[in-house]
């Protein structure tokens, strides 16, 4: 439920060379398998780094190290593209000769420097659903009072949804509010500043509720709690094994009760930052489970009515980066 998890291991200090699209200014630089490509990510690293990379053998010393653990790519799963809050992202989801897959992130600043750089263990994609599969609910919001939602976390993989770690949480989504491209305008460590904070979190289906927690502090930006994960949170029961759960809500906003009767677009509570989040956002996802605590499986959403980057979603599942809104 973190809108930013990405350990900086590599910090540069020199703009990357430029390139026609995010994708390929990535590609060039986060192959560390090549010597070609560990170079361009050696004429921008920060002294650290640049001297660990010397000590290996220079760029094909350390791409000879990468590549007798990791081998050389063998197949792309998935790229992904994102800008928000100054920073461009870069994800790549891949498989190589000695790694059954790997994720590698590259992070931009808004002057086009390298400020993290990333290459993990990961999993494979699971198996295919076909589109459009999954439970028909509502979006989980209305229509926010400055521009437009935005998917930070979603997709059916690792490099789009970290969630896919946690079995009930396979297919959530974390949504923020984005204006000009940021999350916030003012101090960044005040919740007032954020787009999404108040916003109404609403039922996203007609239902029961079977689970609710409130009470729970907003936390300090950046400061997430180590033992209440979903913070205050709202789980209403849509179908038979089928929960929807809502969560980080604000403390004292929750309208509801266990065992309430709800109708789709009823708020359930506010947009908070209580749990283990790193600003305020909807963390949404869909479960066998009647409680955060016996979760069960993950099940994926098919949102009805909803716009993705303008335009009626397809299949009604946004993916991490696109902007989304609720068709009027």
């Amino acid at each position: 439920m973190h809108i930013f998890t990405i350990a900086a291991v590599v910090a540069a200090a020199a703009a990357v060379p430029a390139a026609d699209s995010v994708i390929e200014r990535g590609r060039a630089v986060s192959d560390w398998s090549s010597p070609e490509s560990l170079g361009a990510l050696a004429a921008a690293a920060a002294p650290d780094l640049k001297a660990k990379i010397d000590a290996a053998g220079g760029p094909a010393g350390f791409s000879a190290a990468i590549s007798a653990q990791m081998g050389k790519q063998t197949a792309v799963f998935d790229e992904v593209e994102m800008a928000i809050n100054g920073l461009t992202f870069y994800q790549r989801l891949a498989a190589h000769e000695r790694a059954p897959a790997a994720m590698t992130t590259v992070v931009w600043d808004d002057k086009g420097a390298v400020v993290a750089a990333t290459v993990q263990p990961s999993s494979p994609p699971p198996a295919a659903l076909p589109a459009g599969a999954g439970v028909s609910v509502r979006p989980p919001f209305g229509t926010p009072r400055e521009e437009t939602w935005f998917t930070y976390w979603g997709g059916r993989n690792l490099a789009r949804n970290y969630h896919m770690v946690a079995p009930a949480q396979t297919y959530a989504f974390d949504l923020v509010v984005v204006k000009d491209g940021k999350s916030f305008s003012g101090p960044a460590n005040e919740h007032a500043s954020y787009y999404c904070w108040g916003e109404p979190v609403l039922a996203v289906a007609d239902g029961v509720v079977s689970d609710v927690v409130d009470g729970l502090p907003d936390m300090s930006i950046g400061d997430m709690s180590a033992t209440a994960a979903a913070g205050n949170h709202v789980i209403v029961s849509v179908g038979p094994e089928q929960h929807a759960l809502v969560a980080h809500l604000q403390r004292g906003s929750t309208k509801v009760k266990k065992g309430d009767t709800v109708k789709a677009g009823q708020t359930l509570g506010l947009c908070g930052n209580s749990g283990r989040t790193s600003e305020p956002h909807i963390h949404f996802h869909l479960q066998t489970g009647a409680t955060f605590a016996e979760a069960g499986n993950g099940l994926p959403a098919n949102f009805k009515g909803l716009l993705v980057n303008g335009r009626p979603a397809r299949n009604g599942e946004p993916l991490r980066g696109q902007a989304i809104a609720a068709a009027k």
